[in-house]
């Protein structure tokens, strides 16, 4: 039920207020009372999606990402969440797309990841679905494009030493970086396969 002269935009700072503390469901609820009095309010639609994907509600997060992208449809953002939604529900076709078109729009789109110091772009999202798929050489190819933006970051040389290793190509070299950079798991490989 909406409150007497609540806005819009009131539903949607009390939302905000508890993304901190991880209250999906009192989030969801306040971005749908937002939602009520205002069809057209974007990022009411983005973060709904996000708390029902923190829930693990895949579908619900598709449709109101594909509700933001009706809105918008140039927003890196959007296209990139859709995609790893898809990417849950093994729809990976759909997850391709969503992944290329955030890549289309924003080539250097990166996500930041809250309290890891890294991020997260379409590039290596793509890559974990080419490599989810055994399509090795994409997976390494947007491994790399993904390295590029975001060289700091363990994760994707990990991943990229793994879709190397499965190609039977060399790898020790990227394990090694994730080591470098912090990854412990990528500090045992090396040393256990590469010296």
């Amino acid at each position: 039920m909406i409150g007497f002269g609540q806005t819009a935009e009131d539903y949607f700072a009390k939302a905000l207020d508890y993304q901190k503390e991880r209250d999906y469901k009192y989030q969801i609820d306040n971005y749908t009372k937002c939602l009520q009095i205002d069809h057209n309010y974007i990022e009411a639609y983005d973060n709904r999606g996000r708390a029902y994907y923190k829930l693990k509600n895949y579908e619900a997060a598709i449709a109101d990402y594909t509700s933001a992208i009706r809105l918008n449809p140039n927003d890196a953002k959007v296209y990139n969440n859709r995609g790893i939604a898809y990417s849950m529900l093994e729809n990976y076709k759909l997850a391709i797309d969503d992944f290329t078109r955030s890549i289309k729009i924003d080539p250097n789109y990166l996500i930041p990841l809250e309290g890891r110091g890294v991020g997260s772009n379409p590039y290596n999202n793509r890559g974990r679905v080419y490599y989810y798929l055994g399509s090795y050489e994409n997976a390494i190819s947007d491994f790399t494009r993904s390295i590029r933006i975001e060289p700091n970051n363990a994760n994707t040389y990990r991943d990229r030493g793994v879709a190397k290793e499965d190609a039977g190509l060399n790898y020790c070299g990227d394990y090694k970086s994730a080591c470098t950079l912090g990854n412990k798991n990528c500090c045992e490989w090396y040393n256990d396969q590469c010296r």
